[in-house]
């Protein structure tokens, strides 16, 4: 037999190593020891997704962004498609946002980058603050 450390040689069924005195039965560990530590990991990876749940209001924010993405793409279509151009000259500057615009010119060529960012960014800002105050809602 030899040595599962060193691989010196040693007597059969030795129980230690004479040479760097190393434990020879590599033992597994039992079923009740594979479980008990099965359990404990479950716990452990439980307790932190509960921990991170609570910390965020998941079922509000996936229904939301859902919404914002569809509110995005709409206004992206809009820009991309219906305006005369996205940084157009004449469009930019300071002048009152679509729909908004002149009463006799509604048109949606007036859209741009401007609007765009306004009609996108702020409803974005409103969810994340939304969302803040929720979960502040909810640890209370």
């Amino acid at each position: 037999m030899y040595c599962i450390e060193c691989g010196a040689q040693i007597p059969d069924n030795s129980k230690f190593c004479s040479h760097c005195g190393k434990p020879q039965n590599e033992s597994k560990p039992s079923v009740k020891e594979k479980v008990a530590g099965k359990i404990i990991e479950n716990e452990i990876v439980r307790q932190a997704v509960q921990e991170h749940e609570n910390n965020l209001d998941y079922q509000f924010l996936r229904k939301s962004m859902g919404y914002y993405l569809a509110w995005g793409v709409l206004h992206l279509g809009i820009l991309l498609i219906g305006s005369d151009g996205i940084f157009k000259g004449n469009n930019m500057g300071a002048r009152k946002f679509w729909p908004f615009g002149s009463y006799y010119n509604l048109g949606i060529s007036e859209y741009d980058i401007t609007e765009f960012l306004v009609y996108t960014i702020f409803p974005l800002a409103i969810l994340i603050i939304w969302s803040m105050v929720r979960t502040q809602n909810h640890e209370k």
